[in-house]
């Protein structure tokens, strides 16, 4: 007659946590039995950072109008509710989650990232540069996103937008104060001159959808930015 004569229950780590029990019986043989663990509760960044990858990867492989609240609580292994706490709306999402792409390839702000160049047309170089390189992390498909949310709920987006140009502006007051200092310039530019850089490239990138390159990027500069700003007019 075989009887058990002893249990052992440990918790390893390999793949994902798990239970595993050992049983061992009078004739020596041991039945061995894994049960996975429910995952354990992720907080603050590494929750922030699930939810905003699982939201990444759906508008990625399957668009945004797939990116609803229960898809990401499913990829991202949370609940609908936890994503609720944080994000009131859809566009409150898109926000954070450009933010967050943006930031993380970048390392910062566009306007912590401008240094000085040496020169106004090298200094326009490094602000287009700098642009780009927000779109290029953000993404066609997400900035695509955006612009739908844009124009369904302009209002929730307003805030969002005036920050960003009032972003873009401080840059390029750095730009004209550089040129100035230097002896390029003695002008001030104008706001709707301090724009062009930034709807140019959005139209690209936006609208176009086209490749941008750092030849064009040259081209921009020197056929288009570099005589509007060199010149008072």
């Amino acid at each position: 007659m075989m009887y058990l004569i002893s249990g052992m229950k440990y918790t390893r780590f390999a793949n994902k946590v798990q239970h595993v029990s050992y049983m061992l019986y009078n004739d020596c043989s041991i039945f061995r039995e894994e049960k996975p663990l429910k995952s354990e509760r992720r907080r603050g960044e590494e929750l922030e950072k699930a939810i905003l990858d699982a939201a990444y990867e759906i508008i990625e492989t399957s668009g945004y109008e797939e990116m609803t609240f229960q898809r990401v609580a499913r990829q991202a292994q949370t609940s609908r509710t936890v994503i609720y706490r944080r994000y009131e709306t859809p566009v409150d999402l898109l926000h954070a989650l450009v933010l967050y792409r943006s930031t993380r390839a970048m390392g910062g702000r566009m306007i912590d990232l401008f240094r000085d160049q040496g020169s106004l047309r090298a200094d326009l170089l490094e602000v287009v540069g700098i642009y780009q390189r927000f779109f290029d992390a953000v993404g066609q498909k997400l900035m695509s996103a955006v612009m739908t949310e844009f124009s369904r709920n302009y209002e929730r987006f307003r805030d969002w937008f005036e920050r960003a140009l009032d972003s873009n502006v401080r840059m390029m007051k750095i730009v004209e104060a550089n040129a100035k200092r230097r002896g390029e310039i003695t002008h001030d530019f104008t706001e709707m001159q301090m724009r062009l850089p930034f709807d140019l490239l959005r139209i690209e990138n936006v609208i176009r959808h086209e490749r941008v390159t750092a030849a064009y990027l040259t081209r921009l500069v020197d056929e288009v930015l570099l005589p509007v700003f060199s010149k008072k007019h």
